[in-house]
């Protein structure tokens, strides 16, 4: 988790800490690495590390202190194939949807630019 730049931190009150957990095991799964700090800088402090399920498991007992919960961001997505992405646009506008729409929410799930995905699928409609 150090020095990942999706990494989320969360300041939480004790007596909310486990329904935290949960949620964010719900939000981005149970098995996301994570880190609930206690007592930063202070005689007791702890650190429990694991995945999000397990935490909140374990915060259901109840905690004390002054919590920080730290979230692993999410693992790198695969390079998305481009002509994969760009027959995605061209049935979506085949379905009914705009062209510029399609092009949208393909970049979204993919990551490519919406530009060229835009771009690439009229080039096709034009061929073909």
């Amino acid at each position: 988790m150090a020095g990942d730049r999706r990494t989320l931190v969360f300041f939480e009150a004790p007596s909310r800490l486990a329904a935290s957990l949960g949620a964010l095991a719900d939000a981005f799964g149970a098995d996301r690495p994570a880190a609930v700090c206690r007592e930063l800088t202070k005689l007791h402090e702890e650190v429990r590390r694991g995945p999000l399920g397990e935490l909140a498991e374990w915060a259901a007992a109840g905690v004390r202190g002054e919590i920080c919960i730290v979230v692993g961001g999410a693992p790198e997505a695969p390079a998305a194939d481009v002509g994969d992405a760009v027959a995605r646009v061209a049935s979506l506008a085949a379905s009914g949807t705009r062209l510029k729409d399609a092009a949208a929410l393909v970049a979204g799930e993919t990551g490519l630019s919406k530009r060229d995905l835009y771009e690439a699928a009229l080039q096709v409609r034009a061929r073909g």
